[in-house]
C-alpha cells in the first residue's frame, strides 16, 4: 500500500474577453480597437464585426474624453444598438 497523494487545486485566473458577441448576427466576432485623437485629445474606439455578411462589419466609431476599458465600450455599444432598434 502506498501513500495517498494530496489533490492539488488549480487556481483559474479569469480575464476580460478580447472578442465579444455581435448583437446583429449573434457570432462572437466583435473587436474593439482604440487610438488617441491628437487634435481633440479624445480616445476614439472603433467597434467592428468580423463577419463579412453582417451590417456592422463596416464598424462604428465612438469617442470618449477619457480612456475606457473595452468591456465598457462594448456595453455602451450594445445599449445604443438596442435603443436604436436596429
Amino acid at each position: 500500500m502506498g501513500r495517498r497523494r494530496k489533490k492539488t487545486l488549480r487556481v483559474i485566473h479569469r480575464t476580460l474577453p478580447k472578442v465579444f458577441a455581435c448583437p446583429r448576427c449573434g457570432l462572437i466576432s466583435i473587436r474593439i480597437t482604440s487610438e488617441q485623437d491628437e487634435a481633440s485629445q479624445d480616445t476614439v474606439f472603433r467597434v467592428t464585426c468580423g463577419n463579412p455578411n453582417c451590417p456592422l462589419h463596416a464598424g462604428r466609431e465612438m469617442r470618449y474624453a477619457t480612456k475606457r476599458a473595452d468591456i465598457d465600450v462594448y456595453n455602451t455599444f450594445v445599449d445604443d444598438y438596442a435603443k436604436a432598434g436596429a
